[in-house]
């Protein structure tokens, strides 16, 4: 993000590449680190490039598994993952067989799946899940 100020007024914008390169290099550090991390994606504002200065990033982290049975209660390990970027990040980390779940049905995932911005690891996740078998 970018501001310039002249006298009382400032102006802010929002600079989408940068922003996407920053997390395209977060991503690529997180899954050399952690095996269990298959991909890495953004949807939301910033993925349909509608994102305003104020916006955040909600990146979906596709996992192999985890100890910890609540997806939500993974956020703070993975939230780490993203600091330092230009905006703040919304990890939503999911297992596959959670999201697999999730696709199934329509909601959130369904709606991201369409939006998707693969950020690193396998690409192919993506459209193994968007083609999901719907109920």
């Amino acid at each position: 993000m970018r501001s310039e100020s002249c006298g009382s007024v400032q102006i802010v914008w929002l600079n989408r590449e940068q922003a996407i390169q920053e997390l395209k290099e977060r991503a690529r550090d997180l899954l050399a680190r952690d095996a269990r991390v298959r991909a890495v994606g953004l949807f939301g504002s910033l993925a349909r490039d509608d994102a305003l200065p104020s916006s955040d990033a909600d990146v979906l982290l596709v996992l192999e598994s985890h100890p910890e049975p609540r997806w939500f209660d993974r956020i703070p390990e993975y939230a780490a993952a993203f600091d330092g970027t230009s905006l703040p990040v919304e990890p939503f980390p999911y297992t596959l067989n959670e999201l697999r779940r999730l696709a199934a049905a329509p909601g959130f995932l369904s709606t991201a799946l369409k939006e998707i911005l693969h950020l690193g690891g396998d690409e192919a996740i993506w459209p193994q899940l968007l083609s999901a078998p719907k109920p």
